[in-house]
């Protein structure tokens, strides 16, 4: 039995593309993964844990609303510590934040901003969306 996929395996698994896959894993997004020199592998048991995860009612969504809300805006960091208990994994997180952001109408905006100002790290802050603004949102994946 295969306890690993490789990106083609995947991406045949899913119906989409190796390049999408790879444009994931620069922004965070998806299973966990190991790269070995080149070479990227995904363990079955996290491929299976974000399928259900995918497939799931996203009951958190409320409680990441509710915090954006009273906060303004947060990053992953600020929003995964306070959210769920605490204790929800990154990739969980940002799932909830993905379907947010792609939501129609969008619920969350995701734009980029300096981690302070005298360092050029950028970070994504999320912030609810505002219906009466105009919605342009930096984070690569929400151009598809």
């Amino acid at each position: 039995m295969t306890t690993t996929l490789n990106e083609i395996e995947l991406a045949a698994r899913w119906g989409m593309s190796p390049k999408t896959l790879q444009r994931w894993r620069t922004i965070n997004v998806g299973p966990e993964y190991l790269k070995l020199g080149k070479k990227v592998m995904y363990p079955l048991t996290d491929v299976e844990d974000y399928e259900k995860l995918i497939r799931s009612n996203f009951a958190g969504i409320e409680e990441i609303l509710l915090y954006l809300r009273h906060a303004g805006e947060a990053s992953l960091e600020q929003i995964q510590a306070a959210c769920l208990g605490g204790k929800e994994s990154r990739a969980k997180i940002q799932a909830y934040l993905q379907r947010l952001t792609r939501s129609s109408p969008p619920k969350v905006k995701a734009q980029m901003a300096l981690l302070d100002s005298a360092s050029p790290v950028m970070t994504v802050l999320y912030s609810p969306f505002a219906e009466d603004t105009q919605w342009i949102s930096s984070h690569p994946d929400c151009a598809d």
